[in-house]
């Protein structure tokens, strides 16, 4: 942590908490690929701090965030928040002591996740900015490295991608509701004394097809088709069909496009993520042809 970003985070501690608080251990925990965290107590409890990572001004909507947590509050969705900035973007919430993230691995856990995400979905909540993958994709290939943008590689896998555009339009136009959009394993926190886990870190969310949370899972996590479609199980309990595999797989390819492109951009700034940033290519090189021949049964 340099001096001045320690500087920063003393100061707004203090601001929120008091010089004792301010002046208390700083401990990093794991860093975030969008953002760092840190641990710090204050009056006997310990909060996260979250603070910007290199390069995230341009990727994350802070004024689109805050609206999004204030439609969250009440709702017991997500963690606690004490503070949230949309300028400088930093966040401050409750750190809960034994609580553990989804383990993909675990399917009693991926199916609680699907369970509580779907809850989620239907509330049917509105008010947040529209988000359409294929428009962040087109923005996110202004960001990235030119080399990369233009290889034959890229253009090929990227001409398949967006071969899909069509067949989801309709289901980001009428099918809309808030989603997480980064509705990934490590953004659900099981909490002891709850059945369902909190959905957290809700800097990407906006209005689209819920179907896309459980694309962005299913990539994230590095499922097979057996794994996705057990976590399509656990998300339709009263079953689902060749159509709604189809949209999933088609998000599959278009999410792994774009974290791809995220990725190439984030690396500018001297940030790797070596095989996460070759699995979303992977994801968007495989997943379009599976997702015509489904297409194509219907």
């Amino acid at each position: 942590m340099q001096a001045e970003e320690e500087g920063f985070i003393r100061r707004t501690i203090k601001r929120h908490f008091g010089r004792d608080a301010a002046e208390s251990t700083l401990l990093p925990l794991k860093e975030g690929m969008t953002n760092d965290s840190f641990l710090f107590a204050a009056d006997g409890q310990r909060y996260i701090f979250r603070y910007n990572g290199q390069g995230t001004e341009l990727l994350i909507d802070r004024g689109n965030e805050k609206a999004v947590y204030e439609l969250l509050s009440g709702a017991d969705i997500t963690e606690r928040i004490v503070a949230l900035s949309i300028d400088p973007g930093y966040k401050i919430s409750y750190y809960y002591e034994g609580a553990h993230v989804c383990d993909p691995g675990n399917r009693d856990e991926a199916e609680r996740c699907m369970r509580a995400l779907r809850s989620f979905h239907e509330r049917r909540l509105t008010g947040a900015k529209p988000f359409d993958p294929f428009e962040t994709l087109a923005f996110y290939e202004k960001l990235m490295p030119a080399e990369r943008l233009n290889s034959v590689e890229y253009q090929e896998v990227r001409e398949e991608v967006f071969s899909l555009r069509s067949f989801l339009r309709p289901f980001l136009t009428d099918h809309i509701t808030l989603c997480h959009i980064d509705s990934i394993f490590d953004n659900f926190l099981f909490v002891e004394g709850r059945e369902r886990p909190y959905l957290i870190d809700w800097e990407y969310a906006g209005l689209s097809d819920p179907l896309i949370d459980i694309a962005m899972f299913a990539i994230y996590a590095n499922y097979t088709e057996a794994e996705t479609e057990q976590l399509l199980a656990g998300y339709f309990h009263e079953g689902f069909d060749d159509r709604v595999r189809a949209r999933v797989y088609a998000y599959m390819a278009v999410g792994g496009l774009l974290w791809s492109c995220w990725c190439a951009y984030k690396s500018s700034f001297g940030v790797t993520f070596g095989a996460y940033a070759e699995n979303q290519f992977r994801f968007a090189g495989d997943y379009p042809a599976k997702a015509r021949a489904l297409m194509g049964e219907m």
